[in-house]
């Protein structure tokens, strides 16, 4: 159930990055775990450890 939840979760954080004008990555071999790109450049524009602080990113 955790996953389903997770899962659901990161999609309705990609969209919303997609819509901010961000593309949402997750880098698994790095002390940051999520990444905010342009989607224009692919420039890293935020990063956070947590979808929290990149949920709060996004409502900025």
């Amino acid at each position: 159930m955790d996953d389903i939840f997770r899962v659901t979760r990161v999609r309705g954080l990609t969209e919303r990055a997609a819509q901010a004008g961000y593309h949402l990555v997750c880098e698994a071999h790095s002390s940051v775990s999520w990444i905010l790109l342009d989607n224009e450049d692919g420039e890293r524009i935020h990063s956070a450890k947590t979808l929290d602080q990149i949920e709060r990113i996004l409502s900025e």
